[in-house]
């Protein structure tokens, strides 16, 4: 569930919606920009609730990532975009077995690529999108049967 939040900072108010925080990278989106964070957990003094601190990571591209993609709440095995994006390639149909980490489609985002992988082993009961579609934030983009 995305979060809203209205920040001023030095005068200026900007509107900022934050995505899933279970996700990595999560998807924060400033003005209608989205930026992909990391984010770090700090200890939090006697008396306060955590707080996480944002850190940005333009230096490690999500196409490289080995993590795999996330899954939406939706249903079980379903694999939902970890932000808003378009949909460049898609490597698995209806049918297809898969193995823990596999690539099943690549999301482009902010002019990145993020390969998104499947979490573990199972064979692929749907792809709800195609190549070109623009998707949003936990869209389900596969739906895979545990193995």
């Amino acid at each position: 569930m995305a979060r809203v939040f209205k920040l001023t900072i030095r005068g200026k108010t900007y509107t900022v919606e934050v995505g899933d925080l279970s996700t990595s990278p999560v998807a924060v989106v400033v003005d209608g920009r989205t930026i992909a964070v990391e984010l770090e957990r700090l200890r939090a003094p006697a008396n306060t609730a955590p707080a996480p601190s944002a850190v940005s990571t333009p230096a490690a591209p999500a196409a490289t990532s080995p993590r795999p993609g996330p899954s939406s709440t939706a249903a079980p095995g379903a694999v939902g975009a970890p932000m808003p994006g378009k949909i460049l390639t898609i490597y698995v149909k209806a049918g297809d077995p898969v193995t823990a980490g596999q690539e099943l489609l690549t999301l482009e985002a902010m002019k990145m690529e993020q390969i998104i992988r499947a979490s573990g082993p199972g064979k692929v009961r749907e792809v709800k999108v195609a190549p070109g579609q623009n998707v949003t934030l936990g869209q389900v983009l596969v739906e895979l049967e545990p193995a």
